[in-house]
């Protein structure tokens, strides 16, 4: 268990340094980076790490609409915008089959500061995972990048890290990033949307 338990003071400051960290970038933020090497209670964009165990986790096994799969991420407006790129990587990119998502894991000492905390959040999946690294052919990874755009930033691909993971996507901005949210919401009445029309 790596939580640390924080006076008032330093709650606030904490969720301070969250809320400013910039958006776009594939890579961890330096505030992030800090307060999970400080804290070890967050993973590295800044969301609080989770135990589906606990009575008051968010953590759940979410259904995938579309691909019969599932896997345990957090609920909300994570499991929204990531169930509908799970879908996006099935459609245009390569079919996932039952078992081939991956989501919440417990948190471990190689994971601290890197992309895969994420994944103790409940942030991130994992597609395929046992994929040999550099599967993807040049045209893939293109359509990959197309379907990154649609989340504008807030959703970032393992496949462009420095220690290549082409398996992993994550969001990379904080609980209450106003691009987050306004992403999800987008995606939610999109989904919606085509709910209606079929």
């Amino acid at each position: 268990m790596f939580i640390k338990y924080l006076d008032r003071r330093q709650f606030i400051t904490g969720s301070l340094a969250i809320t400013i960290c910039p958006v776009v970038s594939s890579q961890p933020t330096p505030l992030a980076s800090e307060l999970n090497q400080e804290v070890y209670g967050y993973s590295l964009n800044g969301w609080p790490i989770q135990n589906p165990a606990d009575d008051v986790s968010t953590i759940e096994k979410c259904d995938i609409s579309g691909i019969s799969s599932s896997c345990e991420m957090r609920i909300g407006d994570v499991n929204i915008v990531l169930s509908d790129l799970a879908r996006e990587m099935h459609y245009r990119v390569k079919d996932i089959r039952p078992g081939e998502i991956l989501g919440w894991k417990d948190m471990t000492e190689a994971a601290i500061q890197t992309p895969d905390s994420n994944l103790s959040s409940g942030t991130s999946l994992q597609i395929s995972p046992s994929m040999p690294l550099d599967s993807y052919f040049a045209y893939k990874i293109q359509i990959i990048e197309e379907v990154l755009k649609d989340y504008e930033g807030v959703v970032s691909w393992g496949g462009v890290m420095d220690k290549k993971d082409e398996s992993l996507f994550y969001i990379n901005t904080s609980p209450n990033n106003p691009l987050f949210i306004k992403v999800a919401e987008k995606v939610r009445v999109r989904n919606f949307a085509d709910v209606r029309i079929n």
